[in-house]
């Protein structure tokens, strides 16, 4: 375990019952999902290989910050 870890859990172990389950419940999510069996089309992974591409070669298109601002308050966020 690292030193970080351990200090993390010590500490967590003052916390309300509650945030001790909630924070169990996020570390049992992430073990989930990085054991899960979860795989990319062929199809998916020439997408991403292509927009990875469009990133390197400075051409891709991102939302502007009003943009997403607009999609965040459309989502109630």
């Amino acid at each position: 375990m690292t030193k970080l870890f351990q200090d993390v859990i010590d500490r967590a172990r003052q916390w309300p019952d509650d945030r001790q389950d909630e924070a169990a419940r996020l570390l049992l999510d992430f073990e989930e999902q990085r054991t899960a069996s979860t795989r990319l089309s062929p199809e998916q992974v020439a997408e991403v290989e292509r927009i990875q591409k469009e990133i390197r070669a400075g051409t891709a298109a991102f939302a502007t910050d009003d943009q997403m601002a607009a999609f965040w308050k459309k989502c109630g966020l």
